[in-house]
């Protein structure tokens, strides 16, 4: 056997600068060895908490998906991910999969797809999307998690009420207080990454779809593809501008420096969002910014209040849209030391619900 993975191996770098992969076991090689050495990078070498990852065969997906039977099809992801999602049952469980829309090679997704398997596999928090395993034996590597049966963020956000989502139940605006809820545990789940691992690990691609619910509306954080490690008191590393337009931070764009602070500026962006259901992406296509016409409200108050959702003005007080507009205010500062960590935007959230004493 050894001997046959040696003859694979040197089969691939042969056909490094343009693989033609024949074989699922070539892929398995491929995609396998470079999950193996994302993970040992995150994790610093270290596996210790790190969990087993479930590995399923080719013919394990296309039972699952009938083929791909396009009507198993809930979503689909363009923006990052490039991925149809599958709702479907996979070993005695409702599953979500997420396979290529395109199954041709792609070393961008494949890097991306690999790189968020990784990342499940040194992180555990319960307020990211539980992933179950991952196909290797295809072009592109297919990603198993668990189903949540209230879609989006995006969806409760932005669709009518008149569209259904995959568990069929119809979509309805979001109450305020489970905005709240949401907000809290994103906060939770960014706070983890950014402190409770031997490097800091920072999202980069922050949106409401990437926000998927369950049925009590607690928040869980999905797509970890962008994802990159940071190291403390170093220069923060140079990487190619990543991520969602409207959410992304400005001083990211002109430096290209990930820090922590890039997510903090992100979450931000979504808490304005929260408060004003206004769109970042679509305003940003349009030539707007949620942030400039948000913050130019604050400064005169009465304009501010204007771009507040009609739903939030009518579920609580003045004070407390105040306080969180603040908050929201403190994360998307032009500068990254002006913003809040994490740790101290989760507490205020806690705070401005009541939830512990000053």
């Amino acid at each position: 056997m050894g001997q046959a993975q040696t003859r694979s191996t040197k089969k691939i770098m042969k056909n490094k600068r343009n693989p033609k992969f024949e074989a699922k076991e070539e892929y398995f090689i491929r995609n396998g060895g470079i999950l193996l050495e994302k993970q040992i990078a995150i994790s610093e070498g270290q596996c210790i908490g790190a969990r087993q990852l479930k590995i399923f065969s080719k013919e394990d997906i296309e039972k699952a998906t009938n083929n791909y039977d396009p009507d198993l099809i809930i979503g689909r992801s363009i923006t990052i991910a490039h991925r149809n999602v599958y709702k479907t049952i996979l070993e005695d469980r409702i599953v979500s999969i997420g396979a290529p829309i395109h199954p041709d090679y792609n070393p961008k997704l494949v890097d991306r797809y690999l790189t968020e398997a990784a990342m499940a596999m040194v992180m555990n928090h319960g307020n990211m999307v539980k992933f179950y395993g991952c196909c290797l034996e295809t072009a592109t590597p297919i990603l198993v998690h668990e189903f949540l049966p209230n879609g989006s963020l995006f969806q409760h956000l932005h669709a009518n009420d008149v569209i259904a989502i995959a568990s069929n139940k119809r979509v309805t605006i979001i109450k305020w207080a489970d905005r709240l809820k949401v907000a809290t545990g994103v906060a939770y789940a960014l706070s983890y990454m950014h402190n409770a691992l031997s490097k800091p690990v920072v999202h980069r691609g922050i949106n409401s779809s990437m926000i998927l619910l369950d049925d009590l509306f607690h928040a869980k954080f999905a797509n970890f593809g962008l994802s990159v490690s940071v190291t403390p008191g170093e220069k923060p590393q140079r990487r190619p501008v990543e991520g969602t337009p409207g959410y992304i931070c400005p001083e990211y764009i002109e430096t290209q420096e990930v820090t922590e602070k890039c997510d903090v500026y992100s979450f931000g962006v979504l808490m304005l969002e929260l408060l004003t259901r206004r769109h970042p992406l679509t305003m940003a296509r349009s030539g707007e910014d949620l942030v400039e016409e948000f913050v130019t409200g604050l400064v005169k108050n009465c304009m501010m209040m204007e771009m507040i959702d009609s739903e939030v003005l009518g579920q609580t007080n003045r004070g407390e849209i105040q306080r969180v507009a603040k908050l929201a205010c403190s994360c998307v500062a032009k500068k990254g030391d002006e913003r809040p960590t994490m740790i101290e935007v989760v507490k205020e959230l806690w705070l401005i619900q009541g939830r512990i004493n000053k």
